[in-house]
């Protein structure tokens, strides 16, 4: 009689673990591809561009500063262009090809297009600009350019791309920016290249 009621014991819980297990298994699996989740990866394309913003804030507020000596912000303008020519032309050719190809990103994707063509222009007319004051007032003006682009990106653009798309393809797009960046630094210029000179590899379709 205590062998049958013991066996009667086991077999209430049975159900109740294999609920709790296939519950854990849909939760993960949910965190890992499921859009709009809180999931960490070093290769998340939206976590290297925040990255890659610091670096061009800390140099913009050196830009704008009124207490910055004037040599010092050319020299933060030089340092600038480079890390700005890199990062641009990496995100256009793979956030913002991606995001071209989704209805619901696509003005987001060339809105960014845009505001980069406006940057490449000052950076290229301030390198050129003889006259201190000339090149001084295009420093500030592409500061204040950049700056309004990244707080858009930071508050608009990224969140919202974020909550349309899932951890693999952020990743898929991580590696396609990384490797352009890559690209782009062995050439060793800080030069605006056109989008057709910068080679394209394959990456996850919309």
């Amino acid at each position: 009689m205590a062998k049958k009621k013991k066996k009667m014991k086991m077999t209430a819980k049975s159900p109740a673990k294999k609920k709790t297990n296939k519950k854990t298994k849909t939760k993960m699996k949910m965190s890992s591809k499921g859009r709009g989740k809180s999931v960490e990866s070093d290769q998340d394309i939206v976590a290297l561009i925040l990255a890659d913003h610091k670096p061009l804030k800390q140099l913009i507020k050196t830009m704008k500063s009124e207490r910055a000596e004037d040599s010092e912000k050319i020299q933060a303008f030089k340092e600038f262009a480079k890390l700005l020519t890199v990062h641009a032309k990496s995100e256009e050719e793979s956030l913002y090809v991606y995001m071209k190809k989704v209805k619901d990103l696509r003005e987001h994707g060339f809105e960014g297009q845009v505001e980069h063509n406006l940057a490449d222009q000052v950076v290229e007319e301030a390198k050129r600009a003889s006259e201190k004051e000339l090149k001084l007032a295009q420093i500030k003006v592409l500061a204040e350019l950049v700056e309004h682009h990244i707080e858009e990106e930071e508050e608009e653009m990224l969140p919202e791309f974020k909550k349309e798309t899932n951890l693999e393809d952020r990743e898929d797009i991580g590696r396609h920016y990384l490797a352009l960046k890559e690209e782009l630094i062995s050439e060793g210029s800080d030069d605006a290249p056109r989008e057709k000179d910068i080679p394209r590899q394959p990456h996850h379709n919309a």
